[in-house]
C-alpha cells in the first residue's frame, strides 16, 4: 500500500520536532548556569507581582465573607449593578487595610521587644556563658564526675578568646571597615527592596481582588478555547483539587501556627521564662514548618534559656514538648483537618527534597505541592490500568505473585504456597 503525500509530510515534522527538541534540551543543560540566572533575573523583575499574588491568595476567604455580607447587607437598599460595585469596593478596602493593620500591629508590638531582648542577650552573654560554666562545674563535682576541669577549662578558653580579640581582631577591625559598611550599604538596600516589592505587591493585590471574577472568567476562556470540554474540565478539576489543598494547608498552618505563639507566649509567661516574646515568635514562625519545625525553633530557644537559667530551660522543654504534642493530636487535626492527604513518610521527604530546592519557602509548599503531584501520578496510573483492564484497588496488589488477566485473578503469595 502506498502512502500519501501527506503520512510523509507528518513524518517529516515528527522527526524535525524530535531534532528540534533534542537540541533544545541539549543547549538548556550546556548553558543551564546562564539560563537560571536569566530566570532568576526575571523572577527578580516579577517579585512585585508574585508578592501581590500571594497577598490576594492569602486575602481571598477574607475578601470572600466580606463581599457576601455587604451584598446582603445591600441588597435592599441598593440597585443590583451599585450594589454589587460598592459591596467589591468595601470588601477590596477592609480586605487590604486588615492586612495592613496586621502587619504594622505585629511590628510595632514585636520589633521593639525584639531589639530589646536580642541587645540584652549581646550585652549579657559574658554574664551567662560565666553563670552557666559555673553551674555546670558545681553539678558535675556534686556528681563526682570533675574535679574542677570544667573551671580551669572556661578560663583558659576565656584567656584564649581574648588574646585573639587584642591580637587578631581589633588589628583587622579598621581593614575591615570598608567591607562592613558595603555590608550595611547591600542590607539597607535589599531592605528598601523587600519593602519596595511589598507596597507595591498590594497595590496588585487590590487590582487583582477587584477583578478576580473577571480575570478568572478569562483563565477558563483561555483553557477550554485550548483543552476543549472534556480535558477542559479535567483541568478545571485539577485547579479546583491544587486550590483545596494549598489553600486549606497554607490557610490553616499560618491559623494554626498564629495560635501555638500566643499559646507559647501564655505559657512562658506563667512560667517566668526569659525573653518570652522572642521566643514566642520564633516558635510561631517555625511551626508553620511541618515536621521539623518544632525542632528548628526549640532548639535555639532552649540554648538562649539555658545560658540564663538552666532550670528554667528543663521547664521550657517540657513545656514545648506538651505543647507541640498538643498540636500535633488536637489543634492541627481540627484546623487543617487532612487537607493533603499525605503520609509521614511523604511528608518527611517532601519536606527534606523540595527544602533542598527552594530553602524555607520549600519546606513550607513542599508537602501540598508533593500532595498535588502525588494525586496526579495516581490519577495517571489508573487511566493506565483502566486501559489494561486491571485493578485500581491498591489491596489487590497486596502481598501479590501474579496476575492471571484470563480469569481476572490477582494470585497472591499465599495462595500459591498452599
Amino acid at each position: 500500500m502506498k502512502r500519501k503525500y501527506s503520512d510523509y509530510v507528518a513524518i517529516g515534522l515528527t522527526a524535525l520536532a524530535v531534532i528540534a527538541a533534542s537540541i533544545l534540551i541539549f543547549f538548556c543543560f550546556y548553558q543551564f548556569e546562564a539560563i537560571s540566572q536569566w530566570l532568576m533575573g526575571l523572577v527578580q523583575i516579577l517579585m512585585p507581582f508574585i508578592v501581590g499574588a500571594v497577598i490576594a491568595y492569602l486575602l481571598s476567604p477574607v475578601y470572600n465573607g466580606l463581599f457576601r455580607w455587604f451584598s446582603e447587607a445591600f441588597s435592599s437598599r441598593v440597585k443590583p449593578e451599585k450594589c454589587q460595585k460598592l459591596a467589591k469596593m468595601l470588601s477590596v478596602l477592609l480586605s487590604i487595610l486588615l492586612a495592613i493593620g496586621m502587619i504594622v500591629g505585629l511590628i510595632a508590638l514585636v520589633v521593639p521587644e525584639l531589639v530589646t531582648s536580642i541587645t540584652g542577650l549581646v550585652t549579657n552573654m559574658p554574664e551567662y556563658l560565666n553563670r552557666g560554666g559555673q553551674w555546670l562545674d558545681k553539678f558535675l563535682r556534686d556528681k563526682g564526675f570533675a574535679d574542677g576541669g570544667i573551671t580551669q577549662a572556661y578560663d583558659d578558653l576565656s584567656e584564649s578568646l581574648e588574646s585573639w580579640m587584642r591580637t587578631e581582631l581589633l588589628p583587622n577591625l579598621q581593614d575591615g571597615m570598608n567591607s562592613f559598611m558595603g555590608s550595611v550599604f547591600s542590607g539597607v538596600k535589599t531592605a528598601a527592596k523587600v519593602v519596595s516589592n511589598i507596597a507595591i505587591g498590594f497595590i496588585v493585590a487590590i487590582y487583582l481582588l477587584s477583578d478576580k471574577e473577571r480575570m478568572t472568567a478569562r483563565a477558563k476562556k483561555l483553557i477550554y478555547s485550548a483543552a476543549g470540554g472534556e480535558r477542559g474540565n479535567e483541568i478545571m478539576d485539577h485547579l479546583r483539587y491544587i486550590h483545596k489543598v494549598f489553600g486549606g494547608f497554607i490557610q490553616g498552618k499560618l491559623l494554626d501556627s498564629l495560635f501555638i505563639g500566643l499559646l507559647c507566649f501564655i505559657g512562658a509567661t506563667m512560667l517566668g521564662l526569659p525573653y518570652t516574646l522572642l521566643v514566642s515568635v520564633v516558635i510561631g514562625v517555625t511551626n508553620i514548618i511541618p515536621f521539623f519545625g518544632p525542632i528548628i525553633g526549640a532548639v535555639p530557644c532552649a540554648i538562649l534559656i539555658l545560658l540564663t537559667d538552666p532550670m528554667k530551660c528543663l521547664y521550657f522543654i517540657i513545656f514545648i514538648l506538651a505543647l507541640q504534642q498538643f498540636d500535633g493530636n488536637i489543634l492541627g487535626p481540627r484546623i487543617l483537618g487532612n487537607t493533603t492527604g499525605v503520609n509521614a513518610f511523604g511528608v518527611l521527604f517532601s519536606i527534606i527534597f523540595f527544602g533542598g530546592l527552594f530553602g524555607f519557602v520549600g519546606m513550607i509548599v513542599g508537602v501540598p505541592l508533593f500532595a498535588v503531584i502525588s494525586s496526579l501520578a495516581e490519577e495517571y496510573i489508573n487511566k493506565r490500568l483502566v486501559k489494561k483492564e486491571l485493578s485500581m484497588d491498591t489491596d489487590d496488589y497486596l502481598d501479590l505473585d501474579y496476575v492471571d488477566q484470563k480469569e481476572q485473578r490477582y494470585v497472591k503469595r499465599s495462595e500459591k504456597t498452599e
